[in-house]
């Protein structure tokens, strides 16, 4: 096992999301990708001989995005856990950013739940503020006939998918969600049902409480968009008729040095976290990774 400090990286994580959110939101991607890493490694869901490896990828984030201050961990916010969960209720109608309200408070909650690392009013006010900046962000593009276009969600067909969000069915739905490859290539649309389904499903079980079934409807919506824009495309070139001539397996040393060339904004940490946490979850080993690599 390497010697390594995971807190330090999770205090890293709580200030880059208090500076992402004072100046650009989309920089906590980078906070969520620290803690997949350290969650992947304490949650023992890779093999130990990619430990050393994951543990570049940490390096490599924090040097080059490094933090203009430290994370000031003094006194604690009380009720912390609960006051992001109203916040996320409160919106659960809207249907902004790909669900990245609830992936961004997700990660952050699961990290704090494994640490004492307080969580601060400055924690929590920055938390707000990012909640609120992916409200006023919209609903975010989607790929169609190779533009980024924006769709109105409201004005898309309903499909009547409306799953009990489970680790089973959310798996299920990645693997078989069609979308065509270059509409894929484009926006990583399967990766953010993974990422946001994951989010919901780990929050659920944490705060039923607060959550039951109040964060379903961004989830949904977002299906039925992929779904109406699946008929816009003119060029249907699926998945199914590529040969992949490599397969991009977390379980192996090749992933993990595919994502140091290449990391996506972190996408492939994320991905490979929550893909591996949902198959422990529903009880299944993965051995075939051709479905998952659809979303890298």
């Amino acid at each position: 096992m390497i010697d390594l400090d995971i807190d330090s990286y999770r205090k890293w994580a709580c200030q880059k999301m208090i500076e992402s959110s004072q100046s650009n939101v989309w920089e906590g991607h980078w906070a969520c990708a620290v803690i997949a890493l350290t969650e992947l490694l304490e949650e023992k869901l890779v093999p130990a001989k990619l430990e050393d490896l994951i543990h570049n990828h940490l390096v490599k984030i924090v040097e080059e995005h490094a933090n203009e201050q430290q994370y000031r961990a003094n006194k604690e916010y009380k009720g912390f856990p609960a006051q992001m969960m109203r916040l996320l209720v409160q919106k659960n109608h809207t249907y902004h950013a790909l669900g990245h309200d609830v992936i961004y408070t997700f990660y952050l909650l699961s990290m704090l739940s494994r640490s004492a690392i307080p969580a601060t009013a400055e924690l929590f006010d920055a938390m707000r503020n990012t909640v609120g900046s992916f409200k006023a962000s919209g609903p975010g593009y989607v790929t169609v006939n190779g533009e980024n276009i924006v769709i109105d969600p409201d004005g898309v067909p309903y499909t009547g998918v409306k799953l009990q969000l489970t680790p089973e069915t959310v798996l299920d739905l990645l693997h078989h969600f069609q979308r065509p490859l270059q509409m894929e290539k484009g926006d990583m649309q399967l990766g953010h049902i993974l990422t946001h389904g994951h989010a919901i499903v780990e929050m659920k079980q944490a705060y039923r409480h607060y959550v039951h079934d109040h964060l379903d409807p961004g989830f949904y919506a977002r299906i039925d968009l992929l779904a109406y824009a699946n008929t816009l495309e003119e060029n249907r070139v699926t998945f199914d008729s590529m040969i992949m001539e490599t397969e991009l397996n977390p379980l192996e040393p090749s992933y993990w040095e595919q994502a140091l060339v290449e990391s996506r904004h972190g996408h492939y940490y994320k991905y490979a976290y929550s893909y591996l946490r949902l198959c422990r979850m529903a009880g299944r080993t993965p051995s075939d990774f051709q479905l998952f690599q659809r979303i890298l």
